[in-house]
Parts: C-alpha cells; sequence; structure tokens
C-alpha cells in the first residue's frame, strides 16, 4: 500500500509539474518555462561562421529572439547579473544555449570562456568580429571594386557585391546604396551595356534591388532571345536538307522508269529498218 501511495505522488514529465515522495503536506511544483524547449534553428536558420560575412544577418535574427521573449538585458547589460538568483539565472543559461547553438565551433572556440555569463559570451562574439576593422576594411575594399559578373548571372553577381558591402558595414565602413549600385553597373558583361547605360542616366538613381532586378529582366530577355534564334537557325537547317537530292521523292516524274518507251522506240525502228532492207533487196 505505502508504494502504491509513493508511486502516485510523482506527475507524469508532461504535465510540467512534479512532487515529492512522502507525505502530501511536501509536495511542491515544479514549472517547466516554454523558451527552454526552443528550436534554435527555427528562429535562428543561419550559423555564425568567420568565413561569412553574416554576423549583422545573424545578430539581427540573435536580438529579435531575445527580444521575443524578453530576455534582451541578458546580453545589452539593462539587467544586473544575479547568478545566485534561479530568476535570472536559468534564463541567462538559456539565452547562452541558443548562442553555442547558432554560431560555428571556430568562433565558439575563440569567444568562449569558463563560467561566461550571456553578456560576456555575447560581447565576445561581437569583438571577434569587430577586431582589426582597419586591415580587414582594406581588403575587403580592395575586394568590393574589383569584382565583376564574368561568367555569373546577375543575381548571384549582385549577390557577392551585396555580401562584400555588408562585410565592410560589420567593419565600420558602411557602403552607400548609390555607391553600390555604380558599382554594380562597373562590372557588368558588354551585352548588357544598353542596359546599365539607361540605369546609369535615370534621375533619380534606382535602388541597387531595383537596378539587379531591371539587369535580371533584361538578362532573362536575351536568353530568351537567344533560344528563339536558335530553334529559327535549327529549323531552316532542317528545310535546306530536305531540298537536297538525297531527300527528293522516289515518286517524281524524273525518276519513273521508261522501260516502255524505250523498247517501243526500239521496236519501231527496228520495223522500219527490216521494211527498208526488204525493199533494198527486191529487184528493179
Amino acid at each position: 500500500m505505502s508504494m502504491d501511495s509513493s508511486t502516485s505522488s510523482v506527475s507524469s514529465p508532461s504535465s510540467g509539474i512534479g512532487t515529492t515522495p512522502g507525505s502530501s503536506d511536501s509536495v511542491l511544483p515544479v514549472f517547466i518555462n516554454p523558451y527552454t524547449s526552443i528550436n534554435i534553428k527555427t528562429h535562428i536558420p543561419i550559423e555564425l561562421d568567420l568565413w561569412l560575412p553574416n554576423y549583422n544577418k545573424w545578430n539581427a535574427f540573435f536580438t529579435a529572439m531575445c527580444g521575443k521573449f524578453g530576455f534582451l538585458g541578458h546580453i545589452d547589460g539593462t539587467i544586473t547579473s544575479r547568478p545566485t538568483d534561479p530568476t535570472w539565472n536559468q534564463p541567462d543559461a538559456c539565452v547562452r544555449s541558443w548562442m553555442y547553438g547558432s554560431i560555428s565551433d571556430g568562433v565558439l572556440d575563440l569567444a568562449m570562456a569558463p563560467d561566461q555569463t550571456a553578456r560576456a559570451l555575447y560581447t565576445a562574439i561581437r569583438d571577434l568580429f569587430q577586431a582589426n576593422q582597419e586591415p580587414r576594411a582594406v581588403i575587403l575594399n580592395q575586394e568590393f571594386v574589383s569584382l565583376s559578373q564574368g561568367d555569373l548571372p546577375i543575381e548571384a553577381y549582385a549577390s557577392q557585391l551585396k555580401q562584400t558591402a555588408d562585410a565592410l558595414r560589420d567593419v565600420g565602413h558602411p557602403i552607400l546604396d548609390r555607391q553600390l549600385v555604380l558599382n554594380l553597373l562597373n562590372g557588368i558583361k558588354p551585352r548588357l551595356a544598353n542596359t546599365a547605360d539607361i540605369i546609369a542616366n535615370m534621375r533619380p538613381l534606382l535602388t541597387f534591388t531595383e537596378a539587379a532586378n531591371m539587369l535580371r529582366l533584361k538578362e532573362l530577355c536575351l536568353a530568351n532571345d537567344n533560344k528563339v534564334a536558335s530553334n529559327t537557325a535549327l529549323t531552316a537547317s532542317m528545310m535546306a536538307a530536305c531540298t537536297s537530292a538525297s531527300c527528293r521523292s522516289t515518286s517524281s516524274p524524273a525518276s519513273q522508269p521508261r522501260g516502255r518507251g524505250k523498247g517501243k522506240g526500239k521496236g519501231g525502228n527496228g520495223g522500219s529498218g527490216g521494211r527498208r532492207k526488204q525493199q533494198q533487196q527486191q529487184p528493179g
């Protein structure tokens, strides 16, 4: 009987509330906060990496998530740390686990430290991407001005430009949208030069997104024209091949056998020749 009572005093894990075995006076409710079971990938679909210019994007996702659950104070310093207070310690540990699950091992190895608060980890990550800003800005700026379309479609070329501009902004050297548009036009293929001239002469100048979309539309039109021209040339070559002597129908009059006519002619010529021979043999 005592075993039954002690077993029934423990609730199932799915209820979120547990009790302590023993007397009914020692029941202690346990509350499970909903943010402790969050899948970080559903809120931050990218991974922060040292070799990708995605810090600003990751930071936007991460701060939005912390704000959604009311935890911005754990990373911006507006909440005083209280390591011995469970009401502060549990959310802080949760924010740290979100960072652990959304950054690469390389970033984590450089930013992680023992007994670290969420704010300390967040600050270490920020400083890691903002260190040595001037040397990185020089390298990124050289890459930015030397980018060209090459064999890339407009969409991929514009994406490369935007990523490099974002990386420059991360190190304190933001690129104006106007400058981004001009650099886009400067590196495109010659076949898009007419469209680039139109965009460059527009007042006001198109935004980077509008210019990229206009060039992409022109690229699609040119690709369609090339496809139509190729199909037309193929059809013309097939028609030209069918009009050659090897494709003429065998039922045409020029190809009909002439055995009967020739036989008739031979027979007629043979008959008249025989009569002339007989006339020559008769006496005068």
